[in-house]
């Protein structure tokens, strides 16, 4: 088995389905792979499109588990796939066409351990955030620009050295940075990790107003995630760097854009949250 794909997944049906079948639609037809859902639903709301696509050929290994939390799923799922190389995409995310031939062949073909890609809305515009413009090895001061968990292929016995913090990531008080969190330690610890921006994913954008609960509610989580991250790490500079910018930034607000206020004054607190509760 080349590839395990693992899609830990929670409150989506027509997402999921959408996932599978792009990898469906993908220039895989001499690279052997499998998919294991760890589904953390507690129903059976994945059960028909299980079928339908074990029906379609398919090697589905179908996890219905009884935690929640994305790290622990990933570190579940890891447990579980046979595959010489694993990747986790996100459950409303779509691999583009070449994207799974692009990143096996760059693991294939070099002495990576990692390959991460980019991600873009259905426009070809960056989304989830700014991803550098040229491909290259990731190290520690040039890395931020370079990943987003959810794109990269890792040779699985590398990340079984690593797993995923499973106090960070959603499902966690800290609802972020664990992708941040394995590419840092992995770079501490010498791992080759590549980049190209020709391995593509497509993802809706996260934030387009600043003003809605659901981004307010993220912009807290995934800043605790932040700081907690910060903190782990001694990224004392980092995290002060971005404190006062939140905080410098608020008076302006206040005068200038109130519509902004609530989703800056989340960010201030899950910052500090992040810090006092462990």
């Amino acid at each position: 088995m080349i590839l395990s794909i693992v899609i830990p997944t929670l409150g989506r049906a027509s997402e999921v389905r959408e996932l599978l079948k792009s990898i469906e639609l993908s220039k895989i037809e001499n690279l052997s792979f499998e998919i294991v859902i760890v589904d953390q639903n507690f129903s059976n709301l994945l059960d028909p499109i299980v079928r339908e696509f074990t029906q379609k050929g398919f090697l589905i290994k179908h996890f219905k588990v009884d935690f929640r939390g994305l790290s622990k799923a990933k570190n579940f799922g890891l447990k579980c796939a046979v595959g010489k190389y694993i990747c986790f995409p996100d459950d409303d995310a779509l691999f583009a066409s070449n994207t799974i031939t692009n990143a096996v062949g760059l693991l294939e073909n070099n002495m990576y351990h990692v390959v991460c890609g980019k991600c873009i809305d259905v426009n070809g515009v960056d989304s989830v955030k700014k991803f550098s413009v040229n491909p290259g090895l990731l190290s520690l001061s040039s890395f931020e620009d370079k990943f987003i968990e959810a794109t990269m292929f890792f040779d699985k016995k590398c990340l079984e050295d690593f797993l995923y913090d499973e106090s960070l990531g959603i499902g966690t008080f800290h609802g972020a940075e664990e992708g941040f969190d394995i590419v840092y330690r992995m770079l501490l610890a010498g791992v080759e990790i590549y980049y190209d921006p020709c391995v593509l994913f497509y993802h809706p954008q996260v934030i387009t107003s600043h003003c809605t609960n659901q981004e307010i509610r993220r912009v807290f989580n995934y800043r605790c995630g932040f700081a907690k991250v910060c903190l782990k790490h001694s990224l004392y500079l980092k995290y002060f760097k971005r404190l006062f910018l939140v905080i410098f930034y608020i008076p302006y607000l206040l005068i200038f854009k109130r519509s902004n206020l609530r989703y800056y004054l989340a960010e201030l607190l899950g910052l500090l949250a992040g810090i006092v509760i462990k």
